[in-house]
């Protein structure tokens, strides 16, 4: 069960002093069980918020409390413990199966277990995400929705309460953005805590609990889904109409792309 706790969070560009202002004195909750998806326009700082909720990026004001205390006085072992983060891109520089790539996490964390315990997870997690058909395949051979779910399996294969992912579904099909999203709801259900960064409005929705819209000059609008995914708000931060469709607890987006030009 973890809380994180920003107050009057300050980030620039690339964390510089003299970088471009993307979030100014943002306060906000989130707690267990709630899930927050992040959305803005490009560059309006997604990534740099995540990596600071990570401990990867010292803010430039303000600060960052994981149950209720500091980040930056969390160690790396009990973060790693507490948080799971999923970049938007990776790098595979070496050959490496995918069900290797899930035990790494698995290693760090629980270098007691027997390596055939350790395999035998690793190949549970891909499972999880629909990949362990291909847990003995080399990495860099998968497609791209294919090593984004060996990535997400390796994230919730990390066991940490709090899930911090940065596009998990740029690569995925359909389908496989219904699988995350199920496992997603289920990690929450279990008390857990989701903050996922995406750019489909429709996913978002069906998605979160909660949402924080960034607009990339140093503003944000937070809180319960039904209060930030609005036409007006959506439209303001993205600078195109935004129309929606509500039929009872369904809601439908759409983007006049012909007409905002």
């Amino acid at each position: 069960m973890t809380t994180l706790t920003l107050n009057k969070l300050c980030l620039n560009a690339g964390g510089q002093p003299g970088g471009r202002l993307l979030i100014g004195e943002l306060s906000l909750n989130m707690q267990a069980g709630e899930r927050w998806v992040l959305l803005g326009p490009n560059g309006a700082g997604k990534s740099t918020l995540i990596l600071a909720l990570a401990g990867l990026l010292p803010p430039n004001a303000g600060g960052i409390l994981l149950d209720n205390k500091p980040l930056a006085a969390w160690s790396a072992a009990a973060l790693a413990r507490q948080r799971a983060w999923c970049p938007q891109f990776w790098l595979d520089p070496f050959p490496v199966s995918a069900w290797e790539t899930v035990a790494c996490a698995l290693l760090a964390l629980h270098p007691e277990l027997a390596a055939a315990e350790i395999e035998a997870q690793a190949r549970t997690a891909l499972a999880d995400f629909d990949v362990g058909h291909l847990a003995d395949t080399d990495v860099r051979q998968l497609s791209g929705g294919e090593r984004q779910r060996v990535a997400l399996a390796t994230a919730c294969a990390q066991g940490a309460p709090l899930l911090l992912l940065d596009e998990p579904s740029s690569h995925l099909d359909w389908s496989h953005q219904a699988l995350l999203q199920a496992r997603l709801k289920a990690w929450a259900a279990k008390g857990g805590t989701v903050l996922v960064a995406v750019h489909d409005l429709n996913l978002a929705w069906t998605l979160a609990t909660h949402a924080l819209l960034l607009d990339g000059k140093g503003g944000a609008v937070h809180g319960p889904r039904e209060a930030v995914l609005r036409a007006d708000t959506l439209s303001a931060a993205y600078g195109v109409p935004v129309s929606l469709r509500e039929e009872h607890d369904a809601r439908w987006f759409r983007v006049d792309l012909e007409n905002s030009v």
